[in-house]
């Protein structure tokens, strides 16, 4: 702690010191008269005022001013001394009442003392002999009258004084020191752990990246030969590839999900949703998987529950998906249900399995991240043991939790519980993967990777359009000069011109040339939370991630071409 902290602690110090100045002056008056008490004050006062004007100067030196702390120590002592005037000359005073106050008040310089010391030896040093010089010249002007047994009692007693103050002044700074080692070292720590956790997040958001640009080459060209004329055994064989590449997608996007939550990243988005929909299409999802292992499956809605919620549906469908998977892929025989209810402000979901259950002591465990129970099992259904970890932070996150019931060789049971208020606003549902793209729509993508140049193509031929594709921003940039186009799907990460450079002039020269705003929808693997808000941010009206969802590419180009011709009128027959 350098010395200079002695500025801030007299500023600090002087709220206090000023009204006890003034009280022990007029408390002084009492035994000492109007005018002794008076010109102590002034001198004091000027004395408080100096000591502000020299902290006020060495404030503004700076480091300038290192070599300024043996003058403020010499300072310390004169100024210590003359404020030590009045206890001193209370005691002189002789009665008891004026001995009390006057020792009193030297306590209190001493003990003030002692602060002083933890931050500068050398001033509070000048502080304390200040004060012990001015004991002992007191001492030794009452000494005269005193028998000589009762003067050494009184050295020994002021030396076992100061000696006390000198070992509490001490053990004070020796505190104060490890006190500022170990602040500065949890400091140390807490920034190189928000380093590390920084490092991890690029890291994770780098690797996401490159693991999705291959996956989009898989997933993508798997949805495109679905449409093609397949003998049955191709296209179970195309089911395999297309099944594994969304189990590696699923175990890439609980990760992310994993570092959001550790990153405090992890947001919440409340929209009005409607149960049953949401239910519906969860239970649609695991339907045919239900139905190819030979389990029933049902969904039980109490009328209670029925309606619209304020929440964030994404989120819960993520959390039901999780708990859905699970039940089918780890029930060999029975059923699998949903039931939901609202009770007491709460909704509750309870998804229930005829399963291998779980024993009680194992059962909270579960929840735990990369948790497998059972690695038989884990080896041949797959999954990392993340899944139930983020469905419970999840969870709480909305404010509720989620509750296991289970017994082995009966099944489990478990219960979402979240406090989510009612609406009354009817809800409008879209279905993106009913998204109609007309034949001729006018599409310029920017994409630098030859093999999801390749899948981008495919997939929009089959929806009918001949896309114009060029390989970095720069490209893009120019061809959209060249021509109109409904719609551009930009890849971020590209040679030359990366792609927000690309949007900024596009969107600049959009307003310098008076043309209508052109759709532009990030094509992208950047599929973490705050990179598509930063996408978003910088003027892109949608996203679509990758791997490909040829569902999602084609609802974004939908609410696209809507969109624009909602806002400009422009048909396609004024395009050239």
């Amino acid at each position: 702690m350098g010395w200079r902290s002695i500025v801030e602690h007299r500023r600090r110090d002087l709220l206090s010191i000023v009204p006890m100045t003034l009280l022990a002056a007029v408390g002084a008056m009492v035994w000492l008269g109007v005018q002794t008490s008076l010109i102590w004050l002034a001198a004091a006062l000027m004395l408080i005022l100096f000591n502000q004007l020299l902290c006020s100067a060495i404030a503004r030196l700076g480091d300038a001013a290192d070599g300024f702390e043996t003058g403020l120590a010499a300072f310390t002592l004169a100024y210590t001394f003359v404020y030590a005037a009045l206890p001193g000359a209370l005691v002189l005073h002789g009665t008891r009442t004026s001995v009390l106050a006057g020792s009193a008040m030297m306590g209190a310089i001493a003990l003030s003392s002692t602060a002083e010391f933890v931050i500068s030896r050398r001033i509070g040093a000048a502080a304390l002999a200040a004060l012990l010089l001015h004991v002992l010249v007191t001492a030794g002007l009452t000494f005269k009258t005193t028998p000589p047994s009762q003067v050494a009692l009184s050295l020994v007693a002021i030396i076992c004084f100061f000696g006390y103050v000198l070992q509490y002044a001490l053990h004070r700074e020796k505190a104060a020191r490890r006190m500022a080692e170990a602040t500065a070292l949890a400091q140390a720590r807490e920034a190189e752990a928000a380093s590390a956790n920084r490092a991890k997040t690029a890291f994770l958001a780098t690797m996401s990246h490159e693991i999705r640009t291959p996956l989009n080459g898989i997933l993508g060209m798997a949805q495109v030969m679905e449409a093609d004329a397949l003998s049955a055994r191709q296209r179970e064989r195309l089911s395999v590839v297309r099944q594994s590449g969304k189990a590696l997608t699923d175990i890439l996007n609980d990760v992310l999900d994993l570092a959001r939550i550790e990153a405090g990243q992890l947001e919440l988005r409340p929209d009005p949703f409607d149960l049953r929909a949401l239910l519906v299409g969860c239970g649609r999802t695991f339907a045919a998987l239900a139905e190819g292992k030979g389990l029933s499956h049902d969904l039980v809605i109490a009328p209670s529950a029925e309606g619209a919620y304020l929440g964030d549906a994404g989120r819960l469908r993520q959390i039901l998906h999780n708990l859905l998977s699970n039940a089918v892929k780890f029930t060999e025989a029975g059923g699998v249900s949903i039931a939901a209810r609202f009770e007491a402000g709460r909704l509750e979901l309870t998804v229930a399995d005829t399963g291998p259950g779980v024993a009680p002591d194992e059962q909270e465990r579960l929840f735990g991240r990369f948790v497998l129970l059972d690695d038989i099992a884990t080896r041949r259904h797959g999954g990392a043991g993340l899944g139930l970890a983020i469905c419970r932070e999840l969870a709480r996150r909305m404010g509720g939790d989620i509750t296991l019931y289970s017994r082995p060789g009966v099944g489990s049971a478990f219960m979402v519980t979240l406090p989510l208020a009612r609406v009354r606003e009817p809800i409008s549902v879209q279905n993106a993967a009913k998204a109609d793209t007309a034949p001729g729509l006018r599409v310029l993508a920017a994409e630098d990777n030859p093999t999801n140049q390749l899948v981008l193509r495919s997939v929009l031929r089959q929806a009918g359009v001949e896309p114009v594709i060029v390989d970095d921003g720069a490209k893009a940039l120019e061809a959209w000069r060249a021509g109109r186009w409904d719609v551009v799907l930009m890849d971020i990460h590209m040679p030359v011109m990366d792609g927000l450079t690309a949007l900024k002039q596009i969107r600049r020269l959009e307003v310098a040339e008076g043309r209508a705003r052109t759709p532009v929808i990030a094509l992208t693997a950047n599929a973490m939370r705050h990179q598509i808000d930063h996408l978003l941010a910088a003027g892109m009206d949608d996203h679509v991630g990758k791997p490909l969802d040829v569902a999602q590419l084609l609802g974004a180009l939908d609410r696209a071409t809507r969109l624009e011709h909602r806002a400009f009128n422009v048909t396609h027959s004024q395009r050239p």
